[in-house]
Protein backbone atom coordinates (compact mmCIF):
# COMPACT_ATOMS: atom_id res chain seq x y z
CA UNK A 1 0.00 0.00 0.00
CA UNK A 2 2.95 2.73 0.34
CA UNK A 3 3.68 2.15 -2.99
CA UNK A 4 0.51 3.65 -3.92
CA UNK A 5 0.98 5.93 -2.01
CA UNK A 6 4.44 7.45 -2.51
CA UNK A 7 3.81 9.65 -5.31
CA UNK A 8 0.63 11.77 -4.27
CA UNK A 9 1.18 14.96 -3.15
CA UNK A 10 -0.23 14.39 -0.04
CA UNK A 11 2.72 12.07 0.73
CA UNK A 12 5.16 14.78 0.38
CA UNK A 13 5.78 16.67 3.92
CA UNK A 14 6.88 19.92 2.10
CA UNK A 15 3.15 20.72 1.08
CA UNK A 16 2.17 20.79 5.05
CA UNK A 17 5.11 23.38 5.85
CA UNK A 18 2.95 26.41 6.26
CA UNK A 19 0.55 24.43 8.41
CA UNK A 20 0.12 25.27 12.08
CA UNK A 21 -2.56 23.69 14.25
CA UNK A 22 -2.46 26.57 16.64
CA UNK A 23 -4.41 28.94 13.65
CA UNK A 24 -7.07 26.52 13.23
CA UNK A 25 -8.03 25.91 16.84
CA UNK A 26 -8.63 29.70 17.23
CA UNK A 27 -10.93 29.54 13.96
CA UNK A 28 -13.28 26.61 15.61
CA UNK A 29 -13.19 28.36 18.83
CA UNK A 30 -15.93 30.83 17.40
CA UNK A 31 -19.62 30.76 17.59
CA UNK A 32 -21.38 29.87 14.51
CA UNK A 33 -23.79 32.31 13.08
CA UNK A 34 -27.27 30.87 13.61
CA UNK A 35 -30.83 32.78 12.36
CA UNK A 36 -32.93 32.49 15.52
CA UNK A 37 -37.03 33.48 13.27
CA UNK A 38 -39.33 35.76 15.58
CA UNK A 39 -41.91 34.38 13.90
CA UNK A 40 -44.11 31.30 13.88
CA UNK A 41 -44.27 29.60 10.90
CA UNK A 42 -46.51 26.35 10.25
CA UNK A 43 -44.35 23.56 10.06
CA UNK A 44 -45.81 21.93 6.99
CA UNK A 45 -44.85 25.51 5.24
CA UNK A 46 -43.12 24.66 2.32
CA UNK A 47 -40.61 26.85 0.54
CA UNK A 48 -40.13 27.22 -2.95
CA UNK A 49 -37.77 29.10 -5.29
CA UNK A 50 -38.97 30.89 -8.23
CA UNK A 51 -37.74 29.45 -11.27
CA UNK A 52 -37.66 33.09 -13.26
CA UNK A 53 -34.67 35.16 -12.82
CA UNK A 54 -35.05 38.06 -10.23
CA UNK A 55 -33.98 40.34 -13.39
CA UNK A 56 -36.42 38.68 -15.83
CA UNK A 57 -39.75 39.11 -13.29
CA UNK A 58 -38.30 42.67 -12.50
CA UNK A 59 -38.96 43.28 -15.73
CA UNK A 60 -42.04 41.65 -16.36
CA UNK A 61 -43.51 43.64 -13.68
CA UNK A 62 -42.40 46.99 -14.56
CA UNK A 63 -43.74 46.33 -18.40
CA UNK A 64 -47.45 45.13 -16.38
CA UNK A 65 -47.33 48.64 -14.64
CA UNK A 66 -46.68 50.44 -17.37
CA UNK A 67 -49.42 48.41 -19.74
CA UNK A 68 -52.11 48.43 -17.17
CA UNK A 69 -52.76 52.41 -17.50
CA UNK A 70 -52.87 51.79 -21.43
CA UNK A 71 -55.07 48.74 -21.02
CA UNK A 72 -57.75 50.77 -18.96
CA UNK A 73 -57.50 53.75 -21.44
CA UNK A 74 -58.21 51.22 -24.10
CA UNK A 75 -61.03 49.81 -22.22
CA UNK A 76 -62.61 53.12 -21.35
CA UNK A 77 -62.51 53.95 -24.92
CA UNK A 78 -64.05 50.74 -25.56
CA UNK A 79 -66.43 51.95 -23.42
CA UNK A 80 -67.54 54.75 -24.78
CA UNK A 81 -67.61 53.16 -28.09
CA UNK A 82 -69.80 50.10 -27.09
CA UNK A 83 -72.42 52.83 -25.55
CA UNK A 84 -73.29 54.19 -29.17
CA UNK A 85 -73.22 50.20 -31.14
CA UNK A 86 -74.33 48.15 -27.79
CA UNK A 87 -75.94 45.87 -30.15
CA UNK A 88 -73.36 44.78 -32.26
CA UNK A 89 -71.45 41.88 -30.04
CA UNK A 90 -68.58 40.70 -31.06
CA UNK A 91 -69.13 37.33 -29.83
CA UNK A 92 -69.62 34.08 -31.68
CA UNK A 93 -72.94 32.57 -30.62
CA UNK A 94 -72.39 28.92 -29.05
CA UNK A 95 -73.77 26.34 -31.08
CA UNK A 96 -75.19 23.20 -29.17
CA UNK A 97 -74.32 19.75 -29.45
CA UNK A 98 -77.18 18.77 -30.60
CA UNK A 99 -77.29 21.43 -33.91
CA UNK A 100 -75.56 19.49 -36.82
CA UNK A 101 -77.38 21.62 -39.42
CA UNK A 102 -73.94 23.85 -39.90
CA UNK A 103 -71.57 20.97 -40.30
CA UNK A 104 -72.02 19.05 -43.37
Amino acid sequence: MGDFLKGLPSYNENNFARYHAESSCRISNQKPTVYISTRDYPSDQVITTEKTNILLRYLHQQWDKKNSTKKRDSNRANLEEGAETSSASTKMPRLEAGDDSSQT
